[in-house]
């Protein structure tokens, strides 16, 4: 494992030494020259693109604040320095931990949205900030702020611009530096996952209102640097700088140089600011410009420019790998043999900077109970829950009801399950399985009843809390994170890091030892051979066979299948039901399905559901031999 923390520090050290490097020779070489004054510039920028390219590129976290923070960065700068006769560079760290916490005021608001709902809640702030910079004074109103000093303090004009965009690059080094290591990181991973679908994240133990906040704290921390740069460098801060057409000019960067590349973001900036200077006309129709060539090269690739060059480099390695590469990455064999007795060796535990509430799952001395250790408490939670031969129930809904508007969807529904075996749920469509199978994991709330996990009231827990104690799901709808490996996408539910800040990665990861033991679910489960694949590149029946092993990798007490044969095979559903009668003896497995013969064969106790109401409750003998069930459901 230590040449994939090695790989790790590589794949984020990289990018800064090349950034550093190629930025110092460029500066020192070219100076006062206008390829020198494009790279300082395009340099204030790329600060802004890199931190974008982890809030919005990775996590999809859209916010229109970038312009705005960059101007509080840019005119908090001007003002120290004109009005204070303040240093940049001293006024650059009181700036940015102005802009954090005004972020962290603003975002505890705004990030209670999320996808296009964050980005409409945020979209007027550029016309906001343009209105009040234009009408202030203080601020020099619509000519803009001057500054006295700059980055670089010196008598000799090529020294101050030397000076100013080598201090530039090592800024530009930093950011680039942070990103990379967040981004390689444990809570890189989780981004990924945010990125996909919020609620997936939530139900694999990611706190998504913390996370979203903190990138948006992170977001606007890197355009107030962005902005004090460019203030420190150009002299002068336009009103400009805040309007939406800075915040468009932002966007377009980004894209045009690969959202999912912090690299690509930086080349996006330069690309378009060498565009911008190129000549007047291009410079009067700038957005023109941006527009087509945006256009083109997302009709190239959706990835932009650094999509466009893995798209290259991964077609060169395919030719290089040859008929041998391209027959091994065909094969998606089906599941070998399951080692239960691996499977069952006992819980994931976390290392020694704290519980991993995502792996830890397990109570002493059970392999697949008890509550999650440093996990919120659960009131009237029994002694040594999950035990195998306990009475007490494992999970029950207590008269559940659930209505949007004036349309009941669920009708005091009442069940009880105990702590080990596989019971099923079926329905016609529209019955309130999924439904009820969201009340459980805790995305829906009932309006009204209780969920109880081991006596304790888990109803007003939202999905993270549930996973901590030991509640992990799959959905009707693969969700997987496309563009990594099976091993990543299993090791999501194996972090470490659902308690800690980004910040603390930025010094440690544990993305390691997740892996280590998503591996180690992997070959339990007989799935070794497919770890290194990408997900995209699977089968469906494997695709759902990694999602299975995500929700079984944190050793969960309480399972949620929502109809996991979907879509599968005759064959494939022979072999499904194999594994989940595997399951079933470790755990408690909760499965909603449509294939009534296979919830037959699997369950040891069937609930049916008609018009939100609880209709059937019985074993399977009985639940093929039911006249409610046969009018119901046959042919379904």
């Amino acid at each position: 494992m230590n040449s994939l923390v090695n790989v790790l520090r590589a794949r984020s050290l990289a990018p800064t030494g090349l950034v550093l490097v190629l930025g110092a020779v460029t500066v020192i070489a070219y100076g006062q020259s206008y390829t020198g004054s494009v790279v300082v510039l395009s340099g204030c920028y790329a600060i802004v693109t890199a931190g974008m390219a982890v809030q919005i590129g990775f996590s999809q976290q859209i916010a229109f604040s970038q312009s705005v923070f960059m101007g509080v960065g840019a005119y908090g700068v001007a003002m120290l320095n004109t009005h204070f006769n303040m240093p940049v560079l001293v006024a650059t760290p009181i700036v940015m931990a102005g802009a954090a916490l005004a972020a962290l005021l603003l975002g505890s608001v705004v990030t209670r949205a999320s996808g296009l709902a964050l980005a409409v809640a945020t979209l007027m702030l550029p016309l906001i900030a343009v209105g009040y910079v234009s009408s202030t004074g203080f601020l020099g109103g619509a000519v803009g702020a001057p500054l006295t000093g700059t980055l670089w303090s010196s008598a000799s004009t090529e020294a101050i611009a030397v000076g100013g965009g080598l201090i530039t690059v090592a800024f530009l080094a930093i950011a680039v530096f942070v990103a990379s290591r967040i981004l390689t990181s444990d809570i890189g991973l989780e981004l990924f996952v945010l990125g996909v679908d919020e609620r997936t994240a939530a139900a694999m133990g990611v706190r998504t209102s913390r996370r979203k906040l903190e990138l948006f704290v992170l977001g606007c921390v890197f355009a107030a640097l962005g902005g004090a740069v460019y203030a420190g460098t150009q002299q002068f801060v336009p009103e400009t700088l805040v309007d939406p057409t800075a915040e468009l000019a932002l966007l377009i960067m980004l894209f045009i140089g690969g959202r999912r590349s912090v690299i690509g973001a930086i080349a996006g900036a330069l690309v378009i600011q060498y565009l911008q200077g190129a000549s007047t006309w291009v410079s009067v129709n700038i957005l023109v410009v941006e527009g087509v060539l945006l256009t083109l090269v997302l009709l190239v690739d959706s990835e932009g420019l650094a999509g466009i060059v893995n798209t290259g480099m991964a077609w060169l390695r395919r030719r290089r790998a040859g008929a041998a590469g391209r027959k091994a990455a065909a094969a998606d064999a089906p599941l070998t043999q399951i080692d239960w007795a691996g499977y069952a060796g006992g819980p994931i535990t976390s290392g020694a900077d704290g519980v991993s509430a995502a792996a830890e799952a397990a109570g002493a001395g059970t392999a697949l109970g008890g509550a999650v250790p440093g996990a919120p408490a659960v009131p009237g939670t029994p002694g040594t829950p999950g035990t195998p031969g306990t009475t007490a129930p494992l999970l029950e809904c207590r008269a559940i009801d659930k209505e949007y508007g004036g349309l009941t969807v669920l009708q005091d529904v009442t069940i009880s399950v105990p702590q080990i075996g596989l019971f099923g749920l079926c329905g016609p469509n529209g019955a309130g399985k999924s439904t009820l199978l969201n009340v459980i994991g805790g995305s829906v709330a009932p309006s009204r009843g209780q969920v109880l996990l081991d006596g304790g009231d888990i109803t007003k827990m939202p999905p993270h809390a549930r996973f901590y104690l030991g509640v992990s799901r799959t959905f009707q709808a693969v969700h997987l994170i496309k563009g990594r490996t099976v091993l990543d996408n299993v090791a999501v539910a194996c972090l470490a890091s659902h308690k800690s800040s980004i910040v603390t990665r930025i010094a440690a990861s544990r993305l390691d030892d997740a892996r280590d033991k998503a591996a180690q679910t992997l070959k339990d489960l007989g799935m070794q051979h497919m770890q290194g694949r990408e997900v995209s590149s699977l089968t469906l029946e494997n695709q759902r066979m990694v999602e299975l092993a995500r929700a079984l990798a944190p050793r969960p007490r309480l399972l949620l299948l929502d109809e996991p044969a979907s879509g599968l095979s005759e064959e494939q559903r022979y072999r499904l039901a194999d594994l989940l009668r595997g399951v079933g003896e470790m755990t408690c497995v909760f499965l909603v399905e449509h294939d009534l013969d296979l919830v037959a064969q699997v369950s040891q106790r069937i609930f049916v559901l008609s018009g939100g109401r609880l209709v059937f409750d019985g074993g399977p003998s009985d639940f093929r031999a039911s006249p409610i069930v046969n009018s119901l459901l046959v042919g379904l």
